[in-house]
């Protein structure tokens, strides 16, 4: 009796070329043309009004955002043409979208590189010392000027043993003697005076005349005169002998990052100096020109280095470290192009052993690219356009 019932399913009324309804029909609807204009007279006409309307209208809208906004058309080909001639636009500022993908992918390359291992395997030597602790911040300072080992590494100073009781006993028993005891009288014997007893120097002058003096007894040392003494010292750190005659400071070359240096250098080693990179550049910024500010070409290198040993994840406060250096060399950025356009009399020299543009740019490049900082492009930007704003202001002057 079930079998009787089913239909099969070429006799279902459902055509695909039947237009899909919004819902299935239970109301009757009336039969008029699409032209109908008239007022509908019951509700078989009015539902025929609302599906005829509803057919006309979307199936998916939204509500108009009031944000939006409006489309920019895209420059012709004379615009372009136009500006191009006229000189370099807004953007030009700053580096290219194509030389920041080509060095963050030249970049990932190094700290694979220079991380991984090699077919030598070499034992540090932790004997002696390479490099200042970590927490030695001027030592450090002075350790990547190319400073001697005496001025970064310093002998510790050795700590004085403290006193047993029975020292402690006999020290207080000597002082108190002293103290009742009158000026001439003679001190009773004591333990400690055993070892503090030295024999009485003979009377008489205090310097043998050469007269009463024996030729085979040597004189006191400052009657000996040194023939050294007028001489100049090369080993002085300060001062050295030039050809013309003239005394000109020592020039130190400044330790470059190697990788038997870098050995050494873990994860939380690098950030610790990275910490040390932005101190300086924050103090250079802040006093100027002043003598040890200067952040040299060799700081560059050694913050591209130290940068290739930070980790790929990295937490809140290490971001906001990453942040500071890289608004620092903003800052390094916009001094250099000052620089060059105040020209205020920096000698060649100086100017070249400065860090330049082109290191600033690789250190934010590879902050804003390996770590998800790309905001800091749009601070970098709105620096150098105030930079230019003011330069034209000052040309126009």
């Amino acid at each position: 009796m079930s079998h009787a019932i089913k239909r099969k399913a070429e006799e279902l009324e459902d055509s695909d070329d039947e237009e899909p309804m919004l819902g299935r029909q239970v109301l009757p609807v009336a039969n008029l043309p699409d032209t109908f204009d008239g007022v509908p007279m019951d509700g078989m006409q009015y539902l025929f009004t609302v599906r005829r309307d509803a057919r006309s209208l979307p199936h998916v809208t939204r509500v108009v955002n009031p944000y939006e906004l409006p489309d920019v058309p895209a420059p012709s080909a004379e615009a372009l043409a136009v500006g191009a001639d006229s000189g370099p636009s807004h953007k030009a500022i700053l580096p290219s979208e194509e030389w920041r993908e080509t060095f963050l992918r030249r970049f990932k390359n190094f700290r694979k590189n220079s991380t991984q291992p090699t077919i030598h395997v070499h034992i540090p030597d932790y004997s002696s010392k390479v490099m200042p602790d970590k927490k030695e911040r001027d030592l450090w300072w002075a350790f990547l000027a190319g400073r001697p080992e005496s001025e970064w590494n310093p002998p510790k100073k050795l700590k004085q043993p403290k006193p047993t009781r029975w020292q402690q006993r006999n020290m207080k028993k000597g002082l108190a003697v002293r103290e009742e005891a009158p000026d001439d009288a003679v001190l009773p014997y004591d333990v400690s005076d055993v070892h503090s007893e030295s024999p009485r120097a003979p009377t008489g002058p205090p310097f043998a005349t050469p007269s009463t003096t024996p030729r085979d007894l040597p004189l006191p040392s400052p009657l000996v005169p040194d023939p050294r003494a007028g001489e100049l010292s090369t080993s002085d750190p300060k001062l050295m002998d030039a050809e013309d005659g003239e005394i000109l400071p020592l020039v130190y070359l400044p330790r470059e990052p190697t990788p038997a240096l870098m050995q050494h250098i873990d994860h939380r080693y690098a950030l610790h100096l990275l910490m040390y990179f932005g101190h300086w550049i924050e103090r250079r910024l802040e006093e100027g020109r002043l003598p040890y500010t200067e952040i040299t070409q060799s700081h560059g290198r050694w913050i591209f280095s130290l940068l290739s040993r930070v980790d790929d994840w990295i937490s809140g406060d290490e971001t906001s470290l990453l942040r500071g250096l890289a608004r620092g060399c903003m800052g390094l950025v916009a001094e250099t192009r000052r620089r060059s356009i105040a020209a205020d009399g920096i000698k060649a020299g100086d100017a070249a052993e400065l860090i330049d543009e082109r290191s600033c740019w690789m250190i934010i490049t590879a902050i804003t690219g390996l770590w998800g900082q790309t905001d800091l492009w749009a601070d970098a930007e709105s620096i150098l356009c105030k930079l230019e704003q003011d330069g034209q202001e000052r040309a126009a002057v």
